[in-house]
């Protein structure tokens, strides 16, 4: 019993208050059904189908998703960053359906969000020196402030937009990685060498390369905003330590170093993903990812938009103007931060350095993020081609709700300081509370359709590329597009089922040369085959589109395999006789390597974490936490 209380009195109430507030945003998520019309619903739930469908079949980091392109399936894992699958990955193998999966990693993410962000506000106003005089002076409006940031993040209209608009899955869950990347760097530099730094720099590589192993579009996003926030941070505390009078530049020096290892170490652990994207990623034709609907020319925001309450759950569908289908708006409460903190800034010279500094940063970033997604920037994105692969310019409200959360933060904290609300601040912060949770309420929710069988297994795959032929993407040994495959009928035809992507209903092999017939066939989420007999020798096409990695073996031993044309598929020669075929996605040189740096960064990591090294701090080099 005294151990329970004991517990109790450690939990924070102000975060349990985050939490249970927090609930109403995923209310839906526990209502019975699925949003199968958001605009990637469908996707977050077939996408994980085949991706668990692979680790079944033995691909403990999938490639290979099966039902893509009428059963030719597709190396989506590829450009698909897997970590989100991962988490979902964990609730099915607890028993739940991909469904079900999907909406408890939304969840999950939801609440992460907010407990990353109420972290961040609170190290940013207590982190350094000059916090921790506040807290001597009794001044304690910093838990309060942060629970108000934690809201209007976990709240922000396009975290919203994400989850019941959207039904992006990744998209979501970077939302959740954001706020606790920019605490691990900043404590990183904050504290350089000081007494557990082999932590703080574990944690850093860690929590980064979680993010850009959530979303491929991370890499050219979030990492320009973390390198701008780790040199002001730098900066920022090459200033202060000069103001204190300690040693500032070989201070400055070891905190570069310690922030540059952190981002190497995270790119090392990305590897397994970054090195075959790169050196694979061009077998594919990429091009339907960049062009209409995907080209960023069509999805520029307005700053009308920014300010309009309008709510829909169509598309960003009107490359002419700014009346498109879905919400791009900020929120009006955190415009209104926003201004205030301006105002700030501009009549109250006399605050800190640290809070000073992170505000003007935190509004500079804020400004920046909305005017590159308006038409204004047309020319930054035409001359620099990779920020096509964002495809939305609009995707990067995500990163100006995260500066806006924590700038709002720091102008919540900054008022509950101020006469006549100090005597009060919890007060004038419930109300705040309120006003963002009740405020949200017309923005939560979505027109949920019951979970039918189908919709998790091969034929939702096979449904949606029926209706949407367009967004079939090839490799470059197709040289005929096609929408209709030897398995097409299979998937329409009534009987059809699969167990976790295993089945024996798809047209898995035909005889193209010879005479023979097909015994029997399978096909699983990385790999599939059958038994032939042939009358002669002949040639037999496995209806896999050909990519790097495919091994073919006939009764087990290794056969050389080669191109179907025009289809792009597999095939193979095999002799007369009765024999079993096997096609399986394995390893290449890319992956194995990227594999081998990142398991071997990974340890690194592991045991900076877990057996610290004890260096003495070089003076100037610690300013606090």
């Amino acid at each position: 019993m005294n151990r329970i209380r004991h517990l109790i009195a450690k939990l924070d109430p102000y975060l349990l208050l985050l939490l249970a507030l927090s609930g109403f945003a995923i209310a839906p998520l526990l209502a019975p059904g699925y949003f199968y019309g958001a605009h990637d619903g469908r996707h977050s739930v077939f996408y994980l189908g085949m991706f668990d469908a692979s680790i079944r079949d033995g691909a403990l980091w999938p490639r290979w998703a099966m039902h893509h392109i009428q059963g030719y399936g597709y190396p989506t894992f590829i450009i698909q960053a897997p970590m989100g699958f991962y988490v979902a990955e964990f609730f099915i193998l607890l028993g739940a359906g991909y469904t079900l999966a999907a909406k408890l990693t939304w969840a999950v993410a939801f609440l992460a969000s907010g407990w990353g962000m109420y972290r961040l506000v609170i190290h940013l106003l207590r982190g350094n020196p000059e916090g921790e005089e506040r807290d001597r002076q009794g001044l304690d409006p910093v838990r309060t402030a942060a629970l108000v940031a934690g809201l209007l993040y976990v709240y922000a209209p396009y975290h919203l937009v994400d989850i019941y608009v959207r039904g992006a899955l990744n998209d979501t869950l970077l939302l959740a990685w954001f706020p606790w990347v920019l605490l691990a760097f900043d404590r990183l530099i904050a504290q350089g060498t000081g007494p557990g730094w082999t932590r703080r720099l574990a944690l850093a590589m860690l929590l980064l390369a979680g993010t850009l192993l959530t979303h491929t579009f991370a890499l050219i996003s979030f990492t320009p905003l973390l390198i701008t926030f780790v040199l002001f941070r730098l900066g920022l505390a090459w200033v202060y330590d000069r103001r204190v009078g300690e040693k500032a530049g070989r201070a400055l020096l070891w905190r570069t170093l310690l922030a540059g290892a952190g981002g190497l170490g995270a790119l090392l652990l990305y590897a397994v993903f970054l090195l075959p994207l790169l050196a694979e990623g061009p077998h594919l034709q990429q091009q339907v990812y960049v062009a209409d609907t995907y080209n960023y020319r069509n999805h520029f925001v307005y700053f009308s938009q920014f300010l309009s309450p309008f709510w829909g759950f169509g598309f960003s569908d009107d490359p002419a103007g700014a009346n498109d289908g879905m919400s791009f708006q900020l929120g009006a409460l955190m415009v209104i931060l926003l201004m205030a903190a301006i105002y700030t800034l501009i009549h109250s010279r006399g605050r800190r350095l640290m809070a000073r500094g992170h505000a003007i940063y935190f509004v500079a970033a804020t400004l920046g993020l909305l005017l590159v997604m308006t038409p204004l920037s047309a020319p930054l994105w035409d001359a620099v081609p990779a920020l096509g692969i964002i495809q939305f310019p609009w995707r990067l409200l995500a990163l100006a709700a995260l500066t806006m959360g924590v700038l709002g933060g720091l102008t919540v904290a900054n008022l509950l300081t101020m006469r006549p609300y100090a005597s009060d601040e919890f007060s004038v912060a419930f109300a705040l509370m309120l006003l963002i949770v009740f405020a949200s309420f017309g923005y939560i929710g979505a027109d949920l359709q019951p979970v039918e069988a189908w919709r998790e297994d091969g034929r939702a795959v096979f449904r949606f590329e029926r209706e949407h032929p367009d967004m079939i993407a090839y490799t470059e040994w197709v040289q005929e597009p096609f929408t209709e495959t030897p398995m097409t009928a299979d998937y329409a035809a009534e009987d059809y089922s699969d167990d976790r992507g295993r089945t024996d209903k798809l047209t898995r092999l035909a005889i193209i040369q010879g005479q023979g017939q097909v015994v029997s066939q399978w096909s699983a989420g990385s790999s599939g085959g059958g038994v032939i007999r042939m009358e002669t020798p002949g040639v037999v096409r496995i209806h896999y589109l050909n990519f790097p990695g495919w091994q073919v073996r006939i009764d087990g031993q290794p056969a050389d395999h080669r191109v179907s044309d025009p289809t792009g598929a597999i095939e193979v020669d095999v002799p007369a006789g009765e024999h079993e075929i096997e096609a399986r996605m394995g390893s290449t040189l890319a992956r194995s390597t990227g594999a081998i740096i990142s398991w071997a960064m990974l340890l690194v990591a592991l045991g900076l974490l877990i057996w610290p090294i004890h260096t003495p701090a070089p003076d100037g080099v610690e300013d606090g936490e």
